[in-house]
Formats: structure tokens, sequence, C-alpha cells
């Protein structure tokens, strides 16, 4: 962090000479310093608590990492036993639910036996009752075949409700097991918590952990960052700015940045900013850089800046 303030004090007084060796040329073009930035900057932080238990040797070893690698892993054995028996209960409450499907599919064929019988007691019914008319049957068989039919009914409405009381169980099954597939997801992800894997291809930076070392939820394990996806920082006096085309500190202007080795890279300014600073009267200025020339620049590589007047 002191160093990065330093370079960024370091920038503001060559933008001051620079601006002073404009006043006495005349006023074609000046050259600001400043130090190149990684754009969106990403961090990877621990999710849980826990030991570290595996670290990729191939981003130690490269300092680099590749989409979705795995960079470190946290012990999880416990996370993982509750994984599996959130798997045994979600299958129980799956067996639930087949059993409440199949106490329905009994209940209905029971309903279709009962129906049938209630017809056949109605049938008989109506026989007995002709036959009492005609007197061929005394009032005694015909109360005995009424009270049958009567009781056809009722055995009728008793698997009617048995039926709404399986429908009522499958629903509950089910939501049971909504609830239980809920619970899964949920150990699910809280085991993938204890593993950090890589956001997008990019360079590692602070990776340095250790087997063994115990952390805690949201300390910092690296950061990572896009190795063609830089820009450079940099700072304007005001004076430079009350024309801001005749210094060509405009946005979407071109400029040339210069390495220490004479090497240029071209970029863009990206940011201007709308804040001087109380003390120096300084403006933060940002400049894109090319991605093809980016990646060979190192960061907080201090470079020169060429601006050119009216480029736009």
């Amino acid at each position: 962090m002191m160093t990065t303030l330093n370079l960024l004090k370091l920038s503001v007084i060559l933008s001051f000479l620079a601006t002073a060796l404009f006043a006495q040329t005349g006023g074609e073009r000046i050259r600001l310093a400043g130090t190149v930035v990684a754009d969106n900057m990403t961090g990877l932080s621990y999710r849980v608590r826990g030991c570290i238990t595996s670290i990729s040797k191939e981003a130690t070893n490269t300092g680099s990492a590749a989409v979705n690698q795995e960079l470190i892993k946290l012990d999880d054995r416990v996370a993982k036993m509750a994984v599996a028996t959130a798997v045994a209960r979600v299958k129980d409450l799956e067996a639930e639910v087949g059993d409440s499907e199949f106490s329905i599919t009994t209940v209905h064929a029971e309903i279709i036996r009962v129906q049938e019988e209630q017809d056949f007691v109605k049938r008989e019914f109506e026989r007995t009752r002709l036959l009492f008319q005609r007197g061929l049957v005394n009032e005694t068989t015909l109360e005995a075949a009424a009270r049958r039919k009567m009781e056809a009914s009722f055995a009728l409405e008793r698997i009617q409700e048995d039926l709404q009381r399986a429908l009522s169980g499958k629903s509950r099954a089910k939501i049971a097991l909504d609830i239980g597939v809920l619970e899964l997801n949920a150990r699910q992800s809280d085991l993938e918590e204890f593993t950090i894997h890589a956001p997008f291809r990019g360079v590692l930076l602070n990776f340095n952990p250790k087997v063994g070392d115990c952390v805690s939820q949201g300390a910092l394990a690296a950061q990572i960052y896009k190795p063609n996806d830089k820009s450079v920082e940099t700072f304007a006096f005001m004076n430079n700015l009350v024309d801001a085309n005749q210094f060509g500190l405009t946005i979407g202007n071109p400029v040339k940045v210069i390495r220490v080795n004479g090497e240029s890279c071209p970029g863009k300014i990206s940011l201007v900013g709308t804040e001087a600073n109380l003390e120096t009267q300084s403006v933060k200025v940002r400049i894109k850089l090319d991605p093809n020339c980016a990646v060979e620049m190192f960061l907080n590589e201090g470079v020169k800046i060429d601006l050119t007047p009216n480029a736009r």
C-alpha cells in the first residue's frame, strides 16, 4: 500500500514537472507519469472457517489459474457427512411418496370393488322388494336386504373418505420431499463453500496458503486479475484540465504509454476524475491499455504517458 502511495506521489511530481516543461516549450504535447494497475481485480476469500487440506501445486508454481480451477480445499468431512445424510433422507421421502401413491392405487381398486358390491346389493334389494310386493317373501327378508343396501352405501362413503386421506397423505409426502430436496441443495451448497475456485483465467496475487493452516471465514485467500485487462493511473493538474482539448485530456483520446525500456503501448483515456485533491489540486486520470501489449506489462510498473492535443 505504501509503495503504491509513493508511486502516486511520484506521478504527481512528474506531472508537475511535465506541465512546467509544457509551459516552456509552447504547449504542443505534454508527458505525464503513471503506474500500471489491474482492472477488475477480484478478491478470493474463504467462505467458511476451517483447515486447509489441499492446495493446487500448479497454481502455486505458475502463479496463474484456469477458469474454475480448484485452488484451495478445506477439510470438508463433516460437510460430506451432512450431504450423505440429506441424500438418505431424500431417498426415504421418495419412498414415502411411492407408498402414498400405492395407497391411492389400492383405495381406487377398493372403490371399484365396493361400487360393484353396492350395485349388486341394490339389484338384490329391488328383487326382494318385488318379491315382497307379490307376497313371496316376508317383511324380515325385505328389511335384511335394505340393511345390506344401507351398509353398502356406508362402505362406499368410508372408502371415499379413505381416498381423501390417501390423497392428503400424498400431498404431505410431496411437501416433505420438497423440503428434503431443498435441505439437500443447502448441504451441497455448504460443501462447495469449502473449495475455492478461480472465477476466470488470470494471474494470482498474494497466493501463499499452506496445508494445515486454519483460516477464518472472510479471510482473503488471494487476488486474481486478467493479464490483458490493465490500465495506467496518473494525475493531471487543474491548469491542464481547464482546456482539456488543448492538452489531450479528454475521454477517448488516444495516448502512447512508454515503458522504461523504450517500448510503447497504445491506450485511450477512459476516466477523467470529477474531484480534485484538496492539497495538490490534481485529478485522477485513467488510461485503458491495449490488451495485446497490456499482457507484457507489470503491475505497479512506472511508465511515461505521451498526450497528443486534439488527437480526437
